[in-house]
């Protein structure tokens, strides 16, 4: 099997467990005893060791090259957060839990995507590859959010994150069959747009992904809570964020697709309009369920869209040598939105309620779509199709 086959695996594993924990954590931690604010301050408190693990995390990956020993460390330090989550009976240890877990995370998106950019290193339809392979994840996701829901109700969240270590478990040890990869050449041959790329990744790029992350962290960290106080379950609020997941599986290939033909910064900048079009319908359409579940449908699509071309454009950009440091910092600046937007999103709703925060989050993404535009008009060669057969 090989190394894209092998992640691609992973990938799967990994997002069912992230799909029955993510949409309920929220909950966990509130029938905790914490607060609104007080949620928002545990997951930005654990995502500020994040921040800075993603960096030492490419960093290490790049210096030892040693990308599959420290991944798997990765795994299976994230299955041990979980296994302790699931003891976990009050709010201190669950912070603790989820400390290690993002320190793990940290490592298992950073290293991930170097090991599928190394993987795709000499495709010439990496966007179409990368959209399959994080499409079949949201599959996966959406499998464990349906899931989620009804084990939560019928045996507690304990139990549910007993299951996710389980899985993190799993995926470390499929990743013991990995290969390193060497320093290679690509077997197609660079075109002039190529050659002329720098190895960093643009500020622009940056920018965007945290005003997109921002957005669409700051929007789902109280979703669930938007819901419940609606009226809908527990398994209600598990499918509707599973259907969302469903949907990124066509919207991944077609978007990666056609990402590989028209450039990335286009496919990006309609993320970006797609998730504030989200915002606008969770303010106007949620106490609908049949309007809802439209909404969630083009949350499907705006989150397949953004996600297939950033992952693809940091993981070409840039050379072997420097994937895990570019991998890095696409993270760290997905992190810089994800604190900011778990930060925001507590805080925002105890001050002025949901709607405010829907409000801002249209705006958030807004801006994201205008970044994304930016970059296109002022270095269209950094977004074109990388590779031409030589």
């Amino acid at each position: 099997m090989n190394n894209y086959r092998i992640l691609t695996l992973i990938n799967f594993l990994t997002l069912v467990a992230i799909g029955i924990s993510s949409p309920l954590f929220t909950l966990y931690l509130q029938e905790l005893g914490a607060t609104f604010a007080l949620i928002s301050l545990i997951i930005t408190g654990a995502m500020v060791a994040m921040l800075a693990s993603n960096a030492a995390w490419g960093w290490l990956a790049d210096w030892l090259q040693a990308r599959k020993r420290l991944f798997v460390a990765a795994l299976a330090g994230t299955a041990i957060a979980y296994f302790w989550l699931s003891a976990a009976d009050n709010l201190a240890m669950a912070w603790l839990a989820r400390l290690l877990n993002d320190i793990s995370m940290a490592g298992v998106a950073t290293l991930s995507l170097a090991l599928m950019g190394d993987a795709l290193d000499a495709s010439a339809r990496k966007g179409r590859s990368m959209g399959f392979s994080r499409g079949l994840g949201s599959l996966a996701f959406a499998a464990g959010a349906f899931g989620g829901g009804w084990l939560a109700d019928a045996w507690g969240f304990g139990f549910i994150f007993l299951v996710c270590g389980g899985f993190y478990l799993t995926a470390a040890l499929v990743a013991l069959r990995l290969r390193e990869a060497p320093a290679s050449t690509p077997s197609f041959s660079a075109s002039p747009v190529a050659e002329s790329r720098p190895s960093g990744l643009p500020l622009l790029f940056l920018a965007g992904v945290a005003l997109w992350t921002m957005a669409h962290v700051a929007s789902t960290s109280m979703w669930p809570n938007y819901m419940s106080a609606l009226g809908y379950s527990k398994t209600a609020i598990s499918s509707l964020w599973g259907l969302a997941a469903v949907v990124e599986m066509p919207a991944m290939v077609l978007s990666g697709a056609l990402s590989d033909g028209i450039g990335r910064a286009a496919v990006l900048a309609a993320g970006g309009v797609g998730i504030a079009l989200v915002q606008i319908g969770y303010l106007l359409l949620a106490v609908s369920l049949p309007a809802l579940i439209g909404v969630q449908i083009v949350r499907g699509f705006g989150f397949g869209s953004y996600t297939a071309a950033a992952m693809t454009f940091a993981a070409e950009t840039g050379g072997q040598a420097q994937r895990g440091r570019n991998s890095g910092v696409f993270n760290m600046a997905g992190v810089v939105g994800q604190l900011a937007g778990s930060l925001t999103g507590g805080m925002l709703v105890q001050v002025a309620g949901f709607h405010a925060l829907f409000i801002l989050c249209a705006g958030l993404a807004l801006g994201s779509a205008l970044c994304f535009l930016w970059l296109r008009r002022r270095a269209p060669a950094l977004t074109a199709h990388k590779w031409s057969p030589g």
